[in-house]
């Protein structure tokens, strides 16, 4: 009886030991391949062949399924092409949707929490074209190629929603010029159009004078702070509507 115990306790440590192998060997192995400091956010074994699938999440929250094999050294991202059995298809899927839709719940309270921080004096207020719309928040960047596509459509979007610009430049200290330009030349402006007027002309490769150049852009630059260190904006536009 006594060796059954010590033999089912053997047993025991070098699975423990074996599944601390497989983490640490697959950190190390997305440490190496990718340069990112990862974390298993589930692990599960397949039926199809013997190897596991894992969600991996980064520091950042951003979650990656793969196909990674028993001692976690090798791994391939999982794809369309690829035939597994239908339980693990099924698995697969309805793990990812979990995963999924914890993520979103998470960047959903940061964001919240995010736009808390900001007051009517960080935003250029569009008012919509009727009672009763919903609010976007924009953030957005004049030398971002993409906002400025945005920006050719505003009037589209005003009439199915107010929008709040809010500016965090993602390219060089003209861009955040722009932005506080905007931002002063916008200041007690009531009417929406005259608003976009003056967006509309920043939204282009205008030639900034030495003067415009020393404009104070410490208001865009603690604004562009907040929203990228949150973690879950990387880029411009980023549209959201307004809880």
């Amino acid at each position: 009886m006594n060796r059954l115990i010590i033999a089912l306790l053997m047993i025991a440590s070098v699975a423990v030991f074996a599944n601390a192998n497989f983490d640490k060997n697959f950190k190390n192995t997305i440490k190496k391949v990718a340069d990112v400091d990862v974390e298993i956010y589930l692990k599960k074994e397949l039926k199809s062949f013997p190897a596991y699938f894992i969600i991996g999440q980064t520091k950042d929250g951003d979650i990656f399924p793969a196909i990674v094999n028993k001692d976690g050294k090798y791994f391939f991202g999982i794809s369309n092409v690829m035939h597994l059995e239908d339980s693990d298809t099924e698995m697969i899927k309805n793990e990812l949707r979990k995963a999924k839709n914890k993520q979103d719940e998470r960047n959903s309270v940061v964001l919240d929490k995010l736009f808390k921080n900001f007051n009517d004096n960080d935003y250029v207020f569009l008012e919509g074209n009727s009672k009763n719309l919903p609010t976007q928040i924009v953030v957005s960047d004049p030398d971002c190629p993409y906002c400025r596509k945005h920006l050719s459509e505003i009037e589209e979007t005003l009439k199915v929603a107010n929008v709040k610009f809010i500016f965090a430049p993602v390219h060089k200290k003209e861009a955040f010029v722009k932005s506080q330009l905007i931002m002063n030349e916008t200041k007690g402006l009531k009417d929406t159009k005259d608003k976009i007027n003056v967006i509309r002309k920043y939204y282009k490769d205008v030639k900034l004078s030495p003067k415009d150049m020393k404009t104070d852009t410490t208001q865009i630059e603690k604004n562009a702070k907040l929203i990228f260190d949150s973690g879950v904006i990387r880029g411009v536009p980023f549209i959201i509507e307004e809880k």
